[in-house]
């Protein structure tokens, strides 16, 4: 059959068509189920072949534009009012479905912002409530790049039961009050990672302000790019010092085979404590140490997976058991094998209600190692961490040779720094591809890897917020800090050495600077047990609060008492706070409070309530000078709070030097 040159021509320019068109490619962020920001300009963007012409589609506007000659394209649509109403989105021939238009609120900083739903408090009943289609989420996935990244992975999802629990605490209880209270739809763009630093967060011409910075950045992305290579000759350059001086990891011994054993009798292993060195535990070399605890789990755990970690495994191999079952061990690929946290996925076939037992295996060269738990032990999702115990069962399999400092010297050391401390990483694959996306405003919960560094935290997060409103030229759009929550041991001594308050010190002085810049406080919130306390209803809460105050203009009051002034009144001080309205003290007098005289050794104080003021006196201080309000790492305890139920913000007067900066 012979077929017409008409229709060749025809199937040619239709198959064209359809492969010209397959070019045009959306951002992850244009999935079904998205939020567009409303009251103002919408870009829509992506990319096709050079001088394709792309027609955008939505809310009765229609716009065309072509692909330069890079691929690239982009329309802005007109502004649109807040909608309830799904809408398609239309981009050529592909459809976006399910469109609403709200606010959208960008969501990062590091671990407790990526805490999720299913760790947080009352978290089954949580889950099993959020069902709200007005609620819309977006999870960027962690991907630290060297330059910045043209888009991210994720896509939005509607907030339901089987969605919520893996999506940021923190993020949707600020979202879901932020929905309740404004009626509109509302999305949430995450975008966080744990244990980061802000200079990671910040774009590497924003860091070039400062000489050290931008040193800093350069040793970072030369030691990023040549980690590979370093690290292949560090396998083999570790194995030979390994054999040279007699610590390679041995096979296990006969007698040890059955250590893992849940139904071992540890009754004669040692007891000891951790954190702890091997030579804290009396070994005088290193070798094969095993460690072993019971816990008690609660029913509602049993069968569901879990998550081990180990922390501090440093510089030693590891193999975890669970129920007598290897869950995990350390790679034996660098920088693995040096990484300071083990995290080990547990089946949820191995976990049981009541007794289980974890045994760990360590091979370390020298005794100066050790395992080293966080404050929650194990990362096991107790229901009261403080419950569980530091305790653990000891036993030593084999030592090695006592090593001269000539063996310690000479160890090979891996090019072992995490890509998502180098600065400027994280901005270009998680930040940087969002930047032409409309947002309201954002939230941030980071500073615990920079509390080290106050000063410079300061310095460096106001050049961020800065450089973010830069780039995304939408004007100095709204910035909500979460001011870092009360963590570790309570404090027992006003002068014990403290390094948190300084960062949150820095957090403040930086919100009140900057326009449009807030601050969440939150000295009541923390655990003694974890950096992540399971309290994050309340965090979301009282940013949303903020947000509703201070960009909404709700006539609220969105935070604690904030030291305004204060006057020396013989030997008595009086401070003042701002809002202050129905200052209260729970469960007694205000505590924490501290003064000091001319020598700057403080003591604690005793505080009454007169009206907006807190007068303050100590008999160990004559002549006070100076005053500090819940200035410690853990100033637990705290119970000054206004009518709204907000806490009170911790201060101080005095102008002594940061440690360490």
């Amino acid at each position: 059959m012979k077929i017409p040159p008409s229709f060749c021509v025809a199937l040619f320019l239709l198959t064209s068509a359809a492969l010209s068109e397959a070019e045009v490619k959306l951002p992850a962020l244009f999935t079904d189920h998205m939020v567009l920001q409303r009251d103002a300009v919408l870009p829509v963007w992506g990319w096709a072949g050079a001088g394709e012409e792309i027609s955008v589609e939505f809310s009765g506007q229609k716009k065309l534009t072509r692909a330069d000659s890079d691929g690239k394209w982009q329309v802005k649509l007109d502004p649109l009012q807040a909608s309830t109403e799904p809408r398609d989105l239309k981009v050529g021939e592909r459809v976006i479905h399910d469109v609403l238009i709200g606010d959208v609120w960008l969501c990062s900083g590091q671990s407790n912002m990526g805490v999720p739903v299913r760790e947080a408090a009352d978290s089954e009943k949580e889950i099993a409530a959020a069902q709200n289609d007005l609620i819309r989420t977006f999870t960027v996935a962690q991907n630290p790049t060297l330059e910045p990244a043209p888009d991210v992975q994720g896509q939005w999802a509607l907030c339901s039961p089987q969605s919520i629990g893996g999506f940021s605490a923190v993020a949707y209880f600020f979202g879901r009050k932020l929905q309740q209270e404004l009626k509109v739809p509302i999305g949430l763009l995450h975008s966080s990672y744990g244990a980061t630093r802000v200079e990671a967060w910040t774009r590497l011409e924003a860091l070039s302000s400062d000489p050290a910075w931008i040193e800093r950045a350069e040793k970072e992305i030369a030691q990023i790019k040549s980690q590979e290579d370093d690290n292949r000759k560090f396998v083999v350059e570790r194995s030979a010092w390994e054999k040279q001086w007699g610590v390679s990891p041995p096979a296990m011994a006969e007698n040890a085979r059955g250590w893992a054993d849940p139904a071992l009798d540890a009754s004669d292993w040692a007891s000891v404590t951790l954190p702890a060195m091997w030579a804290q535990l009396g070994a005088k070399s290193g070798g094969v140490f095993w460690l072993q605890k019971e816990i008690l789990l609660p029913e509602g755990l049993a069968g569901k997976p879990t998550r081990l970690s180990l922390n501090w495994v440093n510089e030693q191999y590891d193999t975890a058991f669970f129920n007598g079952v290897e869950v995990g061990r350390a790679s034996e690929k660098a920088p693995d094998f040096y990484n300071i946290q083990r995290g080990y996925s547990v089946p949820a076939e191995l976990v049981k209600a009541g007794r289980n037992v974890i045994a760990v295996r360590v091979v370390s060269a020298t005794q100066q190692a050790g395992m080293f738990t966080s404050s929650n032990p194990l990362g096991l999702p107790f229901s009261d961490p403080g419950a569980h115990d530091k305790q653990w069962k000891f036993k030593t399999e084999a030592l090695f040779p006592i090593l001269p400092p000539e063996a310690l010297k000479a160890r090979p050391k891996p090019n072992n720094l995490p890509f998502r401390d180098v600065s400027a990483g994280l901005y270009n694959g998680m930040i940087s591809p969002l930047l032409t996306f409309g947002i309201k405003g954002a939230i941030w919960y980071q500073g615990e890897s920079n509390v080290p560094r106050a000063v410079e935290y300061r310095k460096v997060l106001s050049n961020m917020i800065t450089d973010w409103r830069a780039q995304w030229k939408q004007g100095d759009f709204p910035f909500i800090i979460q001011q870092l929550v009360n963590n570790g041991t309570p404090v027992q001594d006003p002068n014990q050495p403290a390094k948190w308050p300084f960062l949150r010190e820095a957090q403040m002085q930086v919100a009140e600077a900057l326009p449009h810049c807030s601050i969440a406080t939150g000295m009541d919130l923390g655990s003694p047990y974890t950096i992540h306390p399971p309290n994050k209803q309340d965090v979301g809460k009282r940013l949303a609060l903020v947000a509703l105050e201070k960009v909404y203009a709700q006539p609220i009051e969105s935070s604690g008492p904030h030291f305004d002034s204060m006057r020396i009144e013989g030997g008595k001080i009086r401070v003042k706070f701002t809002h202050a309205k129905g200052l209260t003290s729970n469960d007694g007098p205000p505590r924490n409070f501290a003064v000091a005289g001319g020598d700057q050794k403080f003591v604690w104080a005793n505080a009454t309530i007169e009206g907006d003021t807190i007068l303050l006196s100590s008999p160990g201080v004559s002549e006070p000078k100076a005053v500090r309000y819940a200035w410690a790492d853990n100033p637990s305890g705290c119970n000054l709070y206004n009518a709204a139920g907000l806490a009170a913000a911790p201060f101080r007067t005095d102008s002594s030097p940061v440690p360490g900066q």
